[in-house]
């Protein structure tokens, strides 16, 4: 993945992205109330948290087992 599209990817909102993005950096989103996401690789779960301004932290789409990196 090129650099501006990884900016890119971690300044957008999970929430609104279509499935083919989402697919495109691994993962599936389980619940977009909760933002629970699941790497598409090794079937890991889990729920970045948002920060005081609501906003996602950066490489929240990372599994952390590091499939997706």
């Amino acid at each position: 993945m090129r650099v501006l599209d990884r900016n890119r990817m971690d300044k957008e909102d999970v929430r609104q992205m279509p499935d083919a993005e989402l697919a495109l950096l691994g993962v599936r989103l389980l619940n977009k109330q909760d933002i629970v996401l699941q790497c598409a690789s090794c079937r890991e779960t889990w729920a970045p948290q948002l920060d005081s301004t609501g906003k996602l932290p950066f490489d929240y789409w990372v599994c952390p087992a590091n499939c997706n990196r």
